[in-house]
């Protein structure tokens, strides 16, 4: 062991894991804060499981098998006192903090170490010798000011690494209790009675607990606004790829009319706006704006659903030529036909073409280095640019005569639209999530 002295070798004979934690802790606390935070979080997770061998208690099955959850049980049998409770919560935060965050603070470890102590003391005096008294808390030695400080450092990583096989032996084949079962009670009253947080303690808990709220309140409205892009994504995703057989229904199926030679004709029925169109491209332009305001994740991702809105409500205001229509002025701008009809297109390859770099670019970024990219993301990144592909592809034959390809009258546009919104529809359920996603 680290020729150290330590505030928790009292640990050693009867808890040599809790032992080795503690004495770790206390030499991070001056060269890796954030490894302190993880090894003390560490120490108050070991013990909670601990308790729950010594009590013979089950923990909670499957997901729900968590640290927070197994203090709530031990809270709700009355086997911690508040000040341990709030010890145990505050590491928690702290130790989540220091894993998912990349936290450290030496101000929060010298703060924790001490209440970690007094934890250890509170399961000793319970568990382990009920008749102990503990020293008083020194603060640990900062061994940057040794001559062997190196040494005692890569020492300290040794260590460090047979612990973590030490203490997942120890969760395999737990260490016994020397107290009898009637006895824990009566040392339990005793060691609450010991426990005493001082008020700068005291004070540090509570400025945790005024920080884990705010922080509560924030993640909470993250996730709201996670749930809320999600739906918008899925519905965006079901109204583009229904727009097109609900408009050939209507036009065919409903009026009785010829095939249209594009969606958009479709706006216009007998020299009457038709409503279905423009309420479905109004819906995905409103989305596509909401979308834009709320999660747009960056300039490039609000451009496009920008973008996307401006396209389709222009599409959805001016309808495009038309054998349906022979009036001298059309739509929401009353403008002469051909007028109309050029309005229309800019509109339309304003909003296919920013629903292609959207799927292509916007949909493909993650906050995640490709390395560390799950498998099913690395999935929908290349489905994601095929996509865009299949898009740009059907983006072509707005761009050519398909009169004079497939003939006068082969519905090449019509069939292109519906494509390209089916493709986009696809790419904004996946993303959305409700295919293809991440494996729990």
């Amino acid at each position: 062991m680290i020729a150290l002295s330590s505030n928790f070798l009292f640990l050693a004979e009867p808890f040599p894991v809790l032992e080795k934690m503690g004495s770790l802790a206390e030499v991070y606390l001056y060269t890796d804060a954030n490894a302190c935070l993880y090894k003390m979080g560490t120490l108050a997770e070991t013990i909670v499981n601990y308790i729950f061998e010594f009590e013979s208690l089950t923990p909670p099955s499957g997901a729900n098998n968590t640290h927070a959850n197994r203090v709530k049980i031990l809270q709700q049998r009355k086997l911690l006192s508040d000040d341990v409770g709030d010890i145990l919560y505050v590491l928690r935060v702290k130790r989540n903090e220091a894993v998912h965050e990349g936290y450290d603070s030496f101000d929060d470890c010298r703060s924790l170490i001490e209440m970690t102590h007094t934890l250890s003391v509170w399961f000793m005096q319970i568990y382990g010798d009920s008749e102990y008294e503990p020293a008083p808390f020194a603060m640990p030695e900062d061994i940057r000011d040794r001559a062997d400080y190196q040494k005692l450092l890569d020492e300290n990583e040794r260590l460090s690494a047979e612990l973590e096989k030490a203490q997942a032996a120890a969760m395999e084949k737990p260490v016994r209790s020397r107290v009898r079962e009637s006895d824990r009670r009566k040392n339990a009253d005793r060691a609450n009675r010991r426990t005493k947080l001082s008020e700068q303690e005291t004070r540090y808990i509570i400025d945790v607990l005024i920080d884990e709220d705010g922080n509560r309140a924030k993640r909470e409205q993250t996730a709201l606004r996670k749930t809320f892009r999600r739906f918008q994504l899925e519905t965006m995703g079901f109204v583009a790829i229904f727009i097109g057989p609900v408009v050939l229904f209507t036009t065919s199926v409903t009026y009785g009319l010829p095939f249209p030679m594009s969606i958009s004709e479709t706006g216009t029925i007998g020299n009457q706006a038709a409503p279905i169109l423009p309420f479905c491209l109004g819906a995905l332009a409103l989305f596509a704006l909401t979308y834009a305001i709320v999660h747009a994740y960056d300039l490039l991702d609000k451009l496009c659903t920008i973008g996307m809105a401006a396209g389709f409500t222009i599409v959805a205001m001016q309808m495009c030529s038309s054998g349906y229509i022979d009036l001298a002025r059309v739509g929401l701008l009353g403008v002469t036909p051909e007028l109309s009809h050029t309005i229309h297109v800019v509109g339309a390859v304003t909003g296919f073409g920013s629903m292609i770099f959207w799927v292509m670019l916007c949909f493909r970024k993650s906050d995640k280095p490709k390395g560390q990219r799950t498998k099913e993301k690395n999935t929908r990144n290349n489905m994601y640019f095929y996509f865009g592909l299949a898009m740009v592809l059907s983006m072509c034959l707005f761009l050519i005569s398909p009169a004079a390809m497939f003939g006068e009258g082969f519905p090449a546009v019509f069939l292109a639209e519906c494509a390209m919104l089916v493709i986009g529809g696809v790419a904004c359920l996946i993303k959305g999530g409700l295919i293809l996603r991440d494996k729990e």
